[in-house]
């Protein structure tokens, strides 16, 4: 592929070498054997870019437009955001911010199957290291999304301060703009690096603190601001059960039903059984990308009911309140 078509190309350099050696590796199997996969990873690489071609058909959200005598810019797309529902913000976002959000999702399945295809390679060692990093892009492409996720979910919350639904507003805007090499893990490393280490965390439950998940979390690389910014905080009860349900992967209310069971049972600790943990990077046969998004999504619906019945618990997923924090900052 030429300099300038992997400009227009949502892959970047890192992930078009992956792609070379597995073709390269696929290439070697006897038989031409392996040429099926070589033409179907081609052909989703040549979709990929009329996906890139697409996106810039697009105006940026990022620069003025006029139309008529109408003007769009930044500030009024902050003035229609900030007035939507989960229900309406797709009717309001702007096109190229959907036409993106529906190529991160083919880029997650091209590397999606990437991740497959190494698992099957004759050569154990060279599958098993070209599919951990297979896995690595792949959550990397989930984490964009998962970070979008996190700023929709705010913007769409009316019981939040205008300033920090403006500020996430100007964020996405940012991502939308910058589609094609926006990356989590630069733009904002604190929640690339809490997803990476929460997978390699296994709930134990005990005495339902935490303290043995917080110090895991620590350990296996989690960026110690996301936990100060949970913990440091004049926070109220709300924030605390969403870290919780962060750390155990259980609803506030499955946790005070396990609290008051341990209250009348007199037992002072208690065993879970860990959903996330045990499916670490690299292992199992469900990819740690999808895993993750599930993780999440089951958190941000169960906060979305809340906040729609007006029940107790949390409003908001723990990236989400860590997220209110640095647009707080970002705003100050």
């Amino acid at each position: 592929m030429r300099p300038r078509d992997r400009e227009r190309h949502p892959l970047q350099d890192e992930e078009f070498a992956l792609v070379e050696q597995v073709v390269a590796a696929l290439a070697k199997v006897p038989g031409g054997k392996g040429q099926a996969t070589i033409d179907a990873i081609e052909h989703q690489l040549g979709s990929l870019a009329l996906f890139g071609e697409l996106l810039l058909r697009y105006p940026s959200p990022l620069q003025e437009q006029r139309l008529g005598g109408a003007k769009r810019d930044l500030d009024t797309l902050v003035d229609t955001l900030v007035v939507t529902d989960h229900a309406t913000f797709p009717f309001r976002a702007p096109t190229q911010g959907l036409v993106g959000r529906a190529m991160n999702m083919a880029q997650i399945n091209f590397l999606r199957m990437l991740w497959h295809v190494t698992g099957g390679l004759e050569d154990p060692a060279q599958a098993a290291a070209m599919r951990e990093l297979a896995a690595r892009r792949l959550r990397a492409a989930v984490h964009c999304r998962l970070v979008e996720e996190v700023l929709v979910d705010i913007v769409t919350d009316p019981a939040i301060d205008r300033r920090l639904r403006a500020q996430a507003v100007r964020n996405l805007a940012q991502l939308w703009g910058d589609r094609l090499t926006w990356r989590a893990h630069r733009f904002f490393p604190i929640l690339a690096a809490t997803w990476e280490a929460r997978l390699c965390v296994r709930s134990i439950g005990g005495t339902l603190a935490g303290n043995a998940e917080i110090l895991q979390l620590l350990t296996q690389g989690g960026d110690s601001e996301f936990v100060d910014l949970l913990v440091d905080q004049d926070y109220g009860e709300v924030e605390l059960q969403a870290f919780r349900e962060f750390l155990f992967d259980r609803s506030s209310e499955e946790l005070e039903r396990l609290a008051r069971r341990m209250e009348v049972e007199g037992m002072s600790s208690i065993e879970l059984d860990s959903k996330v943990g045990d499916s670490a990077p690299g292992a199992g046969a469900r990819d740690a990308g999808s895993i993750l998004f599930e993780f999440f999504r089951e958190r941000v619906v169960a906060c979305s009911a809340r906040r729609t019945a007006k029940l107790a618990g949390p409003r908001h997923t723990a990236e989400g309140y860590v997220m209110l924090a640095w647009l707080g900052r970002q705003s100050a």
